[in-house]
């Protein structure tokens, strides 16, 4: 799970602008300090998403699924800076969670997460990596979207 990844994009329409990740090299991990929402319904995923991005300084409200993401939003909408979700969970999946949360607060950056090609429409503050994903590029990307938004 922690070993080198290989990022691509299939079957995916990303809107104008929006960014394609292709690296497949991990670099040292950016340091963050703001509040992410993961979303994960693999319950070793969710954890090891957890410790990488506690380990790197961000705070994060782990998740199981996306109606309990959906609630954790509505609770602490202010508080969450970014949202890293699995893109296909049982019930609610992950592009109608981003959808939802960015009712409440449009400009949120997120990260959809899947091991399989997904066929969706991204935007610019949407960024998909294909599971597995190595803790230097999940890091690294979140840090991205992040200092776009400022």
């Amino acid at each position: 799970m922690l070993g080198l990844v290989r990022l691509f994009r299939r079957q995916v329409s990303p809107a104008q602008g929006s960014t394609l990740v292709t690296a497949d090299t991990d670099r040292a991990t950016p340091a963050g300090t703001e509040t992410v929402l993961v979303v994960e319904d693999d319950r070793a995923v969710r954890l090891l998403f957890t410790k990488v991005l506690e380990s790197a300084g961000y705070e994060v409200i782990a998740c199981e699924n996306g109606t309990v993401g959906l609630e954790a939003a509505r609770n602490q909408i202010e508080k969450i800076d970014a949202i890293i979700t699995d893109a296909r969970m049982p019930g609610m999946q992950g592009p109608r969670l981003i959808k939802h949360i960015r009712a409440l607060r449009p400009e949120i950056p997120a990260i959809l997460v899947s091991g399989n090609a997904v066929d969706t429409v991204m935007d610019p503050a949407t960024v998909f990596l294909s599971k597995p994903i190595s803790p230097g590029i999940l890091t690294r990307e979140l840090r991205r979207l992040l200092r776009a938004r400022m």
